[in-house]
């Protein structure tokens, strides 16, 4: 079988699938990433390190000289658990009649945007009170937030800020990923929308949150319910680990496979093709090869609104 489908390369495919994949991966690449173009197996491990919040950062030098400031780092184990893709099938009418052009309509994007979406569940899902236990005080759980819906504005995010803060969590790259609700409950806070007086009206135009209270605002329908009222999460890019390598090639694989590495993240994305005789289908599969794990708990902070 040549490589190609009606006459289009297979290679040309899978790198547009990628260019696609990448720009449906912001908020993914927002998190400690290790994605590797090594051919790897399903449940093969990938090594990585992250580093503890520094906890005692100042030294006083001119009384105690160079003392060091003890640091330790954390080890964390990714098991590429998750072979997950888009498969389509399209008739040989349709390959004859619709080329590239309706290939990338009905495949590509869809096919990058369920992909991206699986990821981010997959992210999502380790958000749970084991995983990420808060601390208690006085016998009461202390949640980056704990109050109702009504009450969630700029001034919440600000006291979010401070709980996160006094956890010795860095205040550069913090994130804040919540439900539309109370994206929407912060775009509609008159104290964002007077951003039109620093030149900005992407509030009021595009939906687009500036930063608030050093967070960068996102909004995911996805977050899960393994926690009771979870509306949202405060955290840094270590409070989750992301590794990516290729898939393998099957061996006495009958059908063309092709892959394409992004070489500034090492993203692989791989594109196989073959033909289904028995349904009379030319399928197309574009997957990644993945692992999730939780990163620092200490990073994140729950969200807890009703």
């Amino acid at each position: 079988m040549s490589n190609n489908i009606g006459g289009i390369n297979l290679t040309l495919i899978a790198q547009d699938s990628l260019t696609t994949l990448l720009a449906e991966f912001p908020l993914i690449s927002k998190f400690t990433t290790n994605f590797g173009g090594e051919i790897a197996t399903r449940g093969e491990t990938v090594v990585t390190r992250i580093a503890n919040p520094v906890s005692s950062p100042i030294t006083n030098i001119g009384t105690a000289g160079y003392a060091v400031t003890g640091v330790t780092s954390l080890e964390r184990r990714i098991e590429l658990t998750n072979h997950k893709g888009f498969v389509m099938g399209f008739s040989d009418g349709e390959v004859a009649k619709g080329g590239y052009d309706v290939l990338r309509r009905t495949f590509i994007r869809p096919a990058a945007h369920a992909v991206s979406k699986a990821v981010l569940d997959d992210i999502f899902a380790l958000v749970t009170d084991a995983n990420y236990p808060e601390d208690t005080v006085g016998g009461v759980i202390e949640h980056a937030y704990d109050s109702d819906l009504a009450s969630f504005d700029a001034d919440a995010v600000a006291g979010i800020s401070q709980k996160l803060t006094d956890r010795n969590v860095p205040q550069q790259d913090r994130l804040l990923i919540v439900r539309p609700s109370l994206y929407t409950a912060l775009a509609r806070d008159s104290a964002i929308a007077a951003q039109y007086a620093s030149g900005t009206n992407a509030p009021l135009t595009e939906n687009l949150l500036p930063r608030v209270y050093g967070f960068e605002v996102n909004q995911y329908t996805g977050l899960p319910a393994t926690v009771t009222n979870l509306k949202g999460i405060a955290c840094n890019p270590e409070s989750f680990l992301i590794a990516t390598r290729q898939p393998a090639i099957p061996s006495n694989w009958y059908g063309n496979v092709a892959s394409a590495t992004d070489e500034k993240s090492g993203l692989t994305v791989q594109v196989r093709e073959w033909y289904d005789g028995t349904e009379g289908l030319q399928k197309l599969s574009m997957s990644i090869l993945y692992g999730v794990a939780v990163g620092n708990e200490k990073t994140l902070g729950k969200i807890i609104a009703s």
